[in-house]
């Protein structure tokens, strides 16, 4: 069944990666429609050896569009709106509005691709924050088996989930200041070369930001535990790709760590490292897997387990994790 599919924002890091893997995967494509936002110059993108024209998301013709990738903020086109979806379309909003990340439905493949087997949907999915989808791939199998009551989770981010600007930003402060000049804060308020922010998103009036709120419902939906107690810190880090996340899970069963690294490996794209051996963010990038370190228990807690997951942001954290869902959903409808 070969598929019409468009992308919004194929500009943007996460709309290059989705072309990437698309084509990559052999990804069933009929007709492909490139769009950005504002004012496009003829720009033209190489897909599987055919150049395909980009034109503007707000002249362009979606209306034989079955599929559409939503890769950059505020770019989705009106009708194709979790609550104006026309029946026939599939929406995959890897960029969505904080008021339809509260609601629409997350989808790890890993995890919850029951959802679209039931049909538990209007065609529009949310693939998560990057932390989400790490998370929720290492913890799904772990909260199955000794029953998870409480999550602190620490959320390590690159500037390439702030975009190209973020990955700009962090380029140019740091060669300023390898050359002995000073770096001016741009693009994230404060320098972030050689420096760490201690926040990402905007800061609400609990005092948590909009990214940790939205990492704590998506990670709730994913796992299908809306009473999961979690806490989430959000962190900028000056790394140019990859996502991080610290895991401390309190169990309701005590967890016995043979099992558990088991468990995890027979997880599809989660690999588990044994011993003593880390993973690091530069091991992950351009990768399509979670990777999982450091998996050990609390001391004196034998129901607390901790771990390191890392993987890459705009791949399995972003794009890919978007192009299996609609692997997914396309499949289903063959059947």
């Amino acid at each position: 069944m070969s598929v019409v599919v468009a992308v919004t924002g194929v500009s943007t890091l996460l709309g290059e990666n989705l072309l990437e893997i698309l084509e990559s995967r052999a990804f069933p494509v009929a007709r492909l429609l490139l769009t950005d936002p504002g004012e496009v110059k003829g720009r033209s993108v190489m897909f599987s050896g055919h150049a395909t024209r980009v034109v503007s998301a707000e002249t362009a013709d979606f209306s034989d569009v079955e599929l559409v990738f939503n890769c950059q903020p505020d770019a989705l086109p009106e009708q194709f709106a979790a609550t104006q979806l026309d029946s026939g379309v599939c929406v995959i909003d890897l960029c969505p509005d904080v008021e339809v990340a509260q609601t629409a439905l997350c989808v790890v493949p890993e995890v919850n691709s029951e959802l679209i087997r039931t049909g538990v949907h209007n065609g529009y999915y949310v693939s998560p924050a990057p932390a989400v989808v790490a998370a929720a791939a290492v913890l799904a199998t772990l909260h199955e088996r000794f029953k998870l009551l409480r999550l602190n989770l620490t959320s390590l981010s690159s500037v390439a989930e702030a975009g190209k600007k973020g990955v700009e930003a962090l380029a140019s402060e740091t060669a300023k200041l390898l050359n002995g000049r000073d770096a001016e804060a741009s693009f994230f308020g404060q320098q972030i070369a050689f420096n760490l922010l201690p926040l990402t998103g905007k800061v609400t009036e609990s005092g948590a930001t909009d990214t940790e709120t939205q990492i704590i419902t998506q990670l709730r939906r994913v796992l299908n535990d809306e009473q999961l107690e979690i806490a989430v810190s959000s962190l900028q880090l000056p790394l140019f790709y990859g996502q991080n996340v610290v895991l401390h899970a309190e169990c309701q069963f005590p967890v016995d760590l043979n099992e558990a690294q088991s468990l995890l490996r027979q997880v599809p794209g989660v690999s588990c490292i044994a011993d003593q051996i880390c993973s690091a963010v530069a091991n992950a990038a351009g990768k399509d897997e979670v990777f999982v370190s450091r998996l050990r228990t609390e001391p004196d807690n034998d129901c607390g387990i901790m771990l390191f997951a890392v993987t890459d942001s705009m791949r399995k954290g972003g794009a890919l994790n978007a192009i299996q869902i609609a692997e997914q959903v396309f499949t289903q409808l063959d059947h």
